[in-house]
Protein backbone atom coordinates (compact mmCIF):
# COMPACT_ATOMS: atom_id res chain seq x y z
CA UNK A 1 0.00 0.00 0.00
CA UNK A 2 2.82 2.39 0.49
CA UNK A 3 4.46 2.21 -3.08
CA UNK A 4 0.68 2.88 -4.42
CA UNK A 5 0.48 6.04 -1.69
CA UNK A 6 3.85 6.87 -2.89
CA UNK A 7 2.86 6.42 -6.67
CA UNK A 8 -0.14 8.96 -6.14
CA UNK A 9 1.83 11.35 -4.53
CA UNK A 10 3.81 11.34 -7.47
CA UNK A 11 1.31 12.10 -10.10
CA UNK A 12 0.08 8.87 -11.66
CA UNK A 13 -3.57 8.95 -12.35
CA UNK A 14 -5.22 6.50 -9.80
CA UNK A 15 -7.24 4.84 -12.64
CA UNK A 16 -3.69 3.70 -14.42
CA UNK A 17 -2.93 2.26 -10.89
CA UNK A 18 -5.91 -0.09 -10.03
CA UNK A 19 -6.08 -1.52 -13.57
CA UNK A 20 -2.27 -2.64 -13.12
CA UNK A 21 -3.00 -3.85 -9.57
CA UNK A 22 -6.18 -5.52 -11.04
CA UNK A 23 -4.07 -6.78 -14.06
CA UNK A 24 -1.08 -8.13 -11.44
CA UNK A 25 -3.63 -9.64 -9.51
CA UNK A 26 -5.16 -11.38 -12.28
CA UNK A 27 -1.74 -12.58 -13.65
CA UNK A 28 -0.56 -14.10 -10.07
CA UNK A 29 -4.05 -16.15 -9.74
CA UNK A 30 -3.36 -17.30 -12.58
CA UNK A 31 -0.01 -18.86 -12.49
CA UNK A 32 -1.09 -19.99 -8.67
CA UNK A 33 -3.99 -21.81 -10.64
CA UNK A 34 -2.28 -23.64 -13.36
CA UNK A 35 -0.12 -25.19 -10.79
CA UNK A 36 -2.83 -26.63 -9.11
CA UNK A 37 -4.51 -29.88 -9.14
CA UNK A 38 -3.62 -31.63 -12.15
CA UNK A 39 -0.78 -31.06 -14.19
CA UNK A 40 -1.71 -31.62 -17.91
CA UNK A 41 2.16 -33.09 -19.66
CA UNK A 42 1.87 -33.16 -23.78
CA UNK A 43 4.69 -34.39 -25.86
CA UNK A 44 6.53 -32.72 -27.83
CA UNK A 45 6.17 -35.07 -30.83
CA UNK A 46 2.29 -36.39 -30.85
CA UNK A 47 2.37 -39.71 -32.72
CA UNK A 48 -0.57 -39.79 -35.07
CA UNK A 49 -1.34 -43.70 -36.62
CA UNK A 50 -2.68 -44.65 -39.79
CA UNK A 51 -6.50 -43.87 -41.11
CA UNK A 52 -6.99 -47.89 -40.29
CA UNK A 53 -5.44 -47.68 -36.26
CA UNK A 54 -8.05 -47.81 -33.80
CA UNK A 55 -7.76 -45.54 -31.21
CA UNK A 56 -8.24 -45.69 -27.12
CA UNK A 57 -7.56 -43.95 -23.87
CA UNK A 58 -6.07 -45.63 -20.88
CA UNK A 59 -6.72 -44.06 -17.23
CA UNK A 60 -3.92 -45.61 -15.36
CA UNK A 61 -4.71 -46.03 -11.39
CA UNK A 62 -2.79 -45.73 -8.61
CA UNK A 63 -4.43 -48.49 -5.82
CA UNK A 64 -2.30 -47.80 -3.24
CA UNK A 65 -4.10 -44.48 -2.13
CA UNK A 66 -6.82 -47.07 -1.17
CA UNK A 67 -9.88 -44.65 -2.69
CA UNK A 68 -13.08 -45.34 -3.01
CA UNK A 69 -15.14 -45.94 -5.93
CA UNK A 70 -16.87 -42.37 -6.28
CA UNK A 71 -13.35 -40.72 -5.83
CA UNK A 72 -11.89 -43.39 -8.40
CA UNK A 73 -14.41 -42.36 -11.33
CA UNK A 74 -14.05 -38.72 -10.28
CA UNK A 75 -10.30 -39.19 -10.67
CA UNK A 76 -10.57 -40.71 -13.70
CA UNK A 77 -13.13 -38.33 -14.98
CA UNK A 78 -10.49 -35.50 -14.70
CA UNK A 79 -8.20 -37.51 -16.16
CA UNK A 80 -10.61 -37.99 -19.25
CA UNK A 81 -11.25 -34.71 -20.02
CA UNK A 82 -7.78 -33.26 -19.72
CA UNK A 83 -6.96 -35.65 -22.27
CA UNK A 84 -10.11 -35.16 -24.55
CA UNK A 85 -9.09 -30.88 -24.08
CA UNK A 86 -5.27 -32.04 -25.01
CA UNK A 87 -6.47 -34.50 -28.41
CA UNK A 88 -8.79 -31.62 -29.16
CA UNK A 89 -5.53 -29.45 -30.44
CA UNK A 90 -4.76 -32.61 -33.11
CA UNK A 91 -7.94 -33.21 -34.64
CA UNK A 92 -6.53 -36.30 -36.07
CA UNK A 93 -6.23 -37.87 -33.27
CA UNK A 94 -9.67 -36.54 -31.88
CA UNK A 95 -11.34 -37.83 -35.05
CA UNK A 96 -9.63 -41.18 -35.01
CA UNK A 97 -10.45 -42.02 -31.69
CA UNK A 98 -14.40 -40.89 -32.10
CA UNK A 99 -14.45 -42.89 -34.89
CA UNK A 100 -13.30 -45.60 -33.26
CA UNK A 101 -16.05 -45.04 -30.05
CA UNK A 102 -13.88 -43.62 -27.45
CA UNK A 103 -12.69 -46.65 -25.68
CA UNK A 104 -11.44 -45.91 -22.51
CA UNK A 105 -9.59 -48.71 -20.30
CA UNK A 106 -9.00 -48.48 -16.55
CA UNK A 107 -6.10 -50.00 -15.15
CA UNK A 108 -3.71 -50.22 -11.91
CA UNK A 109 -0.28 -49.10 -10.73
CA UNK A 110 0.76 -50.29 -6.88
CA UNK A 111 2.39 -46.72 -6.60
CA UNK A 112 3.02 -42.72 -7.29
CA UNK A 113 7.02 -43.89 -8.28
CA UNK A 114 4.95 -46.51 -11.20
CA UNK A 115 2.43 -44.31 -12.37
CA UNK A 116 4.97 -41.40 -13.06
CA UNK A 117 7.56 -43.56 -14.57
CA UNK A 118 4.79 -44.94 -16.48
CA UNK A 119 3.58 -41.26 -17.98
CA UNK A 120 7.29 -40.74 -18.61
CA UNK A 121 7.34 -43.94 -21.18
CA UNK A 122 3.98 -42.71 -22.86
CA UNK A 123 5.55 -39.12 -23.07
CA UNK A 124 8.94 -40.30 -25.00
CA UNK A 125 7.40 -42.59 -27.56
CA UNK A 126 4.74 -39.64 -28.44
CA UNK A 127 1.36 -40.35 -26.66
CA UNK A 128 -0.50 -37.47 -25.06
CA UNK A 129 -0.53 -38.09 -21.18
CA UNK A 130 -1.79 -36.14 -18.43
CA UNK A 131 -1.36 -37.04 -14.34
CA UNK A 132 -4.19 -35.98 -12.24
CA UNK A 133 -3.85 -34.41 -8.97
CA UNK A 134 -6.15 -34.22 -6.39
CA UNK A 135 -7.08 -30.93 -4.61
CA UNK A 136 -7.18 -32.56 -1.09
CA UNK A 137 -10.84 -31.80 -0.19
CA UNK A 138 -11.81 -35.47 0.68
CA UNK A 139 -9.95 -38.76 1.05
CA UNK A 140 -6.69 -38.04 0.10
CA UNK A 141 -3.97 -35.55 0.53
CA UNK A 142 -3.84 -32.58 -1.61
CA UNK A 143 -1.30 -33.08 -4.35
CA UNK A 144 -1.53 -36.46 -4.48
CA UNK A 145 -1.08 -37.65 -8.43
CA UNK A 146 -3.75 -40.23 -8.44
CA UNK A 147 -4.18 -41.14 -11.89
CA UNK A 148 -2.49 -41.20 -15.32
CA UNK A 149 -4.36 -40.34 -18.79
CA UNK A 150 -2.34 -42.10 -21.54
CA UNK A 151 -4.05 -40.94 -25.04
CA UNK A 152 -6.16 -40.83 -27.35
CA UNK A 153 -3.94 -42.36 -29.49
CA UNK A 154 -2.99 -46.08 -31.25
CA UNK A 155 -3.90 -49.00 -29.66
CA UNK A 156 -0.46 -50.96 -31.02
CA UNK A 157 0.88 -48.10 -29.18
CA UNK A 158 -0.45 -47.81 -25.93
CA UNK A 159 -0.35 -51.60 -25.54
CA UNK A 160 3.72 -51.50 -25.85
CA UNK A 161 3.36 -48.93 -22.74
CA UNK A 162 0.58 -50.15 -20.78
CA UNK A 163 0.43 -53.97 -21.83
CA UNK A 164 1.84 -55.27 -18.89
CA UNK A 165 -0.42 -53.88 -16.52
CA UNK A 166 -3.79 -55.49 -14.90
CA UNK A 167 -6.95 -54.04 -15.03
CA UNK A 168 -8.20 -51.98 -12.33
Amino acid sequence: MNILREIIEYGADPKIIIALAATISFCIYKLIRSEQKRETILAKDIVTGSEDDDYKLVLVIRTDLKMGKGKVAAQCAHAAVAAYKAAQKHPAILKSWEDCGQAKITLKVDNEAALLELAKHARSVGLLTNVVQDAGRTQIASGSRTVCGIGPGPIELIDKVTGHLKLF
